[in-house]
């Protein structure tokens, strides 16, 4: 038998309840919201700033470079990490698709798989995104891990260079926690006070009112007041009159938003979300405090300090995994970023031409980046850095004999 079988061997029996829990993810929070990677996603916080980070890392193309043994770099485009990250990675999806339900995946539930399939030559041909419910991880007496995906009813034991696995916030290096399992308790904060507000204007900002009696009310008259109230609760009847007999009065109790701090609570829900995801407020749509200059530094922190850490983090993940250990000291998995900062016009030129000047880069390199075509004579480099360094060094005075 696989040893990997005979590990992922069949436990206890599990309640109800208790596979509900391993399946979902589901924690009940002292708020008392339910909070799981679908119930989270129900606020727009959440949600934009999981499609953000997604979004932003599916749109960078992945390069593979080959190192000299002088240091020089060269691309090598025809690698099929290339092929499986910058086109399509199976029959079905894009790269983009693919690295969002990748990243979607790590963003809500910690963990991120998808199965290599390889060829009788022994080459990588595919990749096959796994939903994190279908994988478990095992860590073996090896110091290796090992997978077992159940999917369509059976039951798959995999080695670890068959699974490529993305995880963050772990704690024990084989499984990861998402921001959402992490701070739960404040995502349950922030569902309870949408519910609340939700519960709010279902009443016409009227949540309850007193019906006052001078004597004692027979408890057919009360059902039938109650009754009355609660159809006037409902949508279309807000406004419509009230008609009470028997000398009963209705005293209806106000509350406001701000005296409940409502507002308040739910601009600092965005504020957590975004701590939560390391990422600006501006990226999730809240512009309150934002202003030209801080969204140019904002862009800025969101390439260094949101997506620098994802992009690293996948980048070591595919070199690991995907390249054998005997090329891994020759070959380099890197993002290219430079596209997530647009720049305007009149930056990308002005960087151009100090690029030129100083020899970094020769005219038609810096047409290929606008999409322009080369012209005659672009391919020589700029000599003015060495001539105005020359004229910068000190003369020295000839003493007369």
């Amino acid at each position: 038998m696989n040893p990997l079988k005979r590990l992922f061997k069949r436990s206890e029996p599990q309640t109800p309840e208790q596979l509900m829990s391993l399946l979902n993810s589901t924690h009940t929070t002292a708020s008392g919201a339910a909070v799981n990677k679908e119930t989270a996603q129900t606020l727009p916080a959440v949600y934009c700033a999981v499609n953000t980070i997604a979004e932003a890392v599916a749109s960078m193309p992945l390069h593979v470079f080959k190192r000299s043994d002088d240091g020089e770099k060269e691309r090598q485009r025809t690698h099929i990490i290339e092929k499986l990250f910058n086109l399509t990675p199976n029959s079905y999806q894009t790269s983009f698709d693919f690295k969002v339900a990748l990243m979607r995946s790590v963003l809500l539930t910690g963990n991120g798989y998808a199965e290599i399939i390889y060829d009788n030559a022994g080459r990588i041909q595919k990749l096959i995104p796994l939903h994190p419910n279908e994988v478990t991880v095992k860590k073996l007496e090896n110091y290796r891990l090992g997978y077992q995906v159940t999917a369509n009813g059976k039951i798959r034991a995999l080695q670890q260079e068959e699974i490529l696995h993305i995880r963050i916030n772990s704690d024990d290096g084989v499984l990861g926690k998402s921001p959402i399992t992490v701070c739960r308790e404040s995502i349950g904060l922030e569902i309870s006070s949408k519910e609340c507000g939700a519960d709010l204007f279902k009443n016409g900002l009227r949540p309850f009112g007193v019906i006052e009696a001078e004597g004692t009310v027979k408890e057919e008259l009360a059902k039938l007041i109650k009754k009355q109230l609660l159809q006037l609760a409902g949508k279309g009847e807000r406004f419509a009159p009230l008609v009470l007999t028997n000398g009963l009065k209705y005293n209806p109790v106000q509350i406001s938003h701000e005296d409940a701090e409502w507002l308040e609570s739910r601009k600092f829900g965005i504020a957590e979300v975004a701590r939560m995801f390391k990422i600006s407020p501006i990226f999730i749509m809240d512009y309150s405090n934002s202003t030209y200059s801080n969204f140019a530094e904002a862009t800025k922190a969101f390439l260094q300090q949101t997506l620098h850490p994802w992009l690293t983090n996948i980048e070591l993940a595919v070199l690991t995994t995907l390249v054998p250990e005997r090329n891994q000291s020759m070959l380099t998995i890197e993002f290219e970023t430079k596209n997530t900062l647009r720049l305007t016009t009149r930056e990308r030129y002005d960087i151009y031409d100090i690029a030129i000047r100083n020899g970094l880069q020769n005219p038609n390199e810096c047409r290929r980046a606008e999409n322009l075509p080369p012209r005659e004579g672009g391919d020589e480099y700029s000599q003015s850095w060495l001539q105005q360094s020359q004229q910068q060094e000190p003369q020295t005075d000839q003493v007369p004999l």
